[in-house]
């Protein structure tokens, strides 16, 4: 290593001594050059920061398995003997070193064959450059935005889908056992509409702010009782929809009847009033009908009769 570390320098003294090392201090990427067993030879001040060292002396003769996971380290060894063995280079590689610490650090890499007088490959160089905060404002522009996706399809007081999900939803839900009839497979899924039964009346005694804690109350009634597969929305005011996968009109028939009564036997209590609440339904089964707007008509039709035949009550 002497060798090498010797023809380093001297490489470096031949005219341009002090304007590497000017670089050397002032630049803020982390600058390292190893030898043929990836052994530092020198490093920048920046990298010397970056492995918590103070002196070049406390680095020379050292390695990556000094200051990094085991992991990082073998990986980076792994792929510097690779350099020296074909003398290609690695170029603007993004990477993620653990130090023995624990601590994560991203990094934008480059590394090159390090060549001496004779143009024969003794080692490696390398140049990096701290990405990480850059890369945790992207993980946090991510996350941002995979909120704001998801605030636009739900309904921020009840909780549950919103009516442009319901679209987007019904109309997949056609398309995809639409399918399965032609290809002759079951194709059986249902839909309900239900409201809550005199809820302007409930605004009126109670208050908004009761009235509110109903929807709510309701979403999360919906929620807890559907199940993995189905789909519950809130369409718009007091109207709600439910979509039930693979179930027919017998089944689904069950399931809203169950439905009804539950929400009549377990009436909210709001800040110590209970509430009577009951709903109205109207359910559907699919039957090749080809757009939204057929089968909500139907649906939307059925609830109709239920509410008309005095409310509390399903109807399909």
């Amino acid at each position: 290593m002497n060798r090498i570390t010797d023809d380093f320098f001297k490489s470096v003294s031949l005219g341009y001594k002090d304007a590497f090392e000017m670089m050397m201090k002032s630049t803020s990427d982390s600058i390292y050059f190893k030898d043929s067993q990836s052994r530092f030879l020198f490093v920048s001040d920046a990298q010397l920061r970056r492995l918590n060292e103070e002196d070049m002396q406390s680095v020379i003769g050292k390695s990556d398995f000094d200051f990094f996971s085991n992991d990082h380290a073998m990986k980076t060894f792994q792929e510097e003997q690779d350099i020296i063995r074909t003398g290609v280079p690695i170029i603007d590689k993004e990477e993620h070193a653990v130090f023995a610490n624990g601590e994560l650090l991203w990094s934008k890499v480059s590394r090159y064959p390090l060549y001496d007088h004779e143009q024969d490959i003794v080692g490696t160089w390398g140049i990096s450059t701290d990405i990480t905060k850059l890369v945790h404002a992207q993980e946090e522009v991510v996350q941002a935005n995979t909120k704001l996706v998801a605030l636009s399809l739900m309904d921020e007081l009840s909780g549950l889908y919103n009516r442009r999900h319901f679209d987007n939803i019904l109309k997949n839900t056609i398309d995809l056992y639409t399918r399965r009839s032609i290809g002759g497979l079951k194709a059986d899924f249902c839909l309900i509409y239900l409201d809550i039964d005199h809820f302007k009346q409930i605004n009126d005694t109670y208050g908004h702010v009761k009235g509110d804690a109903v929807i709510r109350y309701l979403g999360g009634q919906l929620l807890a009782y559907t199940r993995s597969s189905d789909y519950a929305f809130r369409y718009g005011g007091d109207e709600y929809a439910l979509i039930l996968q693979d179930t027919d009109l017998s089944s689904g028939k069950i399931i809203g009847e169950r439905l009804r009564r539950l929400i009549e036997q377990n009436p909210p209590v709001i800040e110590g009033t209970t509430i009577p609440l009951t709903i109205s339904l109207g359910i559907v089964e699919f039957q090749d009908e080809k757009t939204n707007s057929e089968l909500v008509c139907k649906a939307d039709k059925k609830l109709y009769q239920a509410k008309s035949e005095g409310r509390n009550r399903l109807c399909g």
